[in-house]
């Protein structure tokens, strides 16, 4: 009887083992870009493994739902091609990368992409660090550090939606530090979300463009863009035709070169929506009234 559970005892254990060395896919900087490519398409175990060290000629794309764990792992671009791209995806989570993009192109890009979190990245020396669009919900992006995105009309983090804010699920964007960029974080179309404790600094341009469609009723707003640390040598936040359903725009501090606070014409959906101490100057700070935000 004891040989019988012995036996069963010494199986648990080796099928522990097993499971436990399919638990993920491993990748190391020894492997060419179509080896890591062919590992991506085949994983079964639903994660991405890289071994710290430095790969060179990166880019890479998946559809599948996959947790990439960077560890470190510092990926170089070959300059003509984005780094990473995750295109009609949910579930997919990247964390602990260094992204050099070396060139014009896009760190980590895609379209469709839903259920993701960015976390905890260093993306520099591009066209865009994050770049979603098209369609997207529930994204987190948080506490990456982004710089030298300042080429050809950079940005930081760019997400662009088609879906209706009123109707589509919520995304953060939290503690980012996005440095020397064009554009620091630019939302398009339609965002629904949180846009909160980001620190913006030495922005070329504008450091956070709100960006609507060509008409009042296109582009809806319904978010909470508060405590942003914003240094821009251009406008510091612009609002571009924006519908506001929503807005709670409180407790950041803007520091610009020209306006900080910039506003398009489709401004609000509901007149009784204002603003309140539109600065002309750089003294922006809580200036939009939260008890009167809500359109509806």
């Amino acid at each position: 009887m004891k040989m019988k559970k012995l036996g069963i005892v010494v199986f648990l254990v080796a099928v522990s083992l097993a499971m436990g060395s399919a638990s993920a896919t491993d990748v190391t900087s020894s492997m060419t870009n179509t080896q890591i490519q062919n590992a991506i398409d085949t994983d079964t175990s639903g994660t991405i493994n890289f071994a710290p060290g430095t790969y060179t000629g990166v880019y890479l794309t998946t559809t599948k739902s996959l947790n990439f764990v960077g560890n470190g792992a510092v990926l170089v671009g070959d300059g003509s091609h984005n780094v990473l791209t995750i295109s009609s995806t949910t579930g997919t989570n990247i964390t602990g990368f260094v992204v050099n993009v070396n060139g014009l192109k896009n760190g980590i890009t895609g379209q469709y992409v839903y259920n993701c979190r960015i976390e905890n990245n260093t993306i520099r020396n591009g066209g865009d660090a994050i770049n979603i669009y098209k369609q997207y919900g529930s994204l987190t992006i948080n506490n990456n550090t982004i710089n030298n995105m300042s080429t050809s009309y950079g940005d930081g983090i760019s997400l662009v939606n088609c879906l209706n804010a009123e109707t589509s699920t919520s995304t953060t964007v939290t503690n980012n530090v996005i440095d020397d960029t064009d554009y620091g974080i630019f939302l398009g179309g339609y965002f629904k979300g949180t846009v909160t404790g980001n620190t913006l600094t030495n922005i070329g341009a504008t450091g956070m463009n709100i960006t609507g469609k060509n008409a009042a009723t296109t582009g809806n707003l319904y978010a909470n863009i508060t405590n942003n640390d914003i240094t821009s040598n251009g406008i510091g936040i612009s609002m571009e035709n924006p519908d506001v359903v929503y807005l709670n725009l409180t407790g950041n501090t803007v520091s610009s070169g020209s306006d900080s606070l910039h506003k398009g014409y489709y401004y609000y959906r509901d007149p009784s929506i204002q603003l309140i101490n539109d600065p002309d100057d750089n003294d922006y700070n809580n200036v939009w009234d939260p008890l009167t935000s809500n359109g509806h």
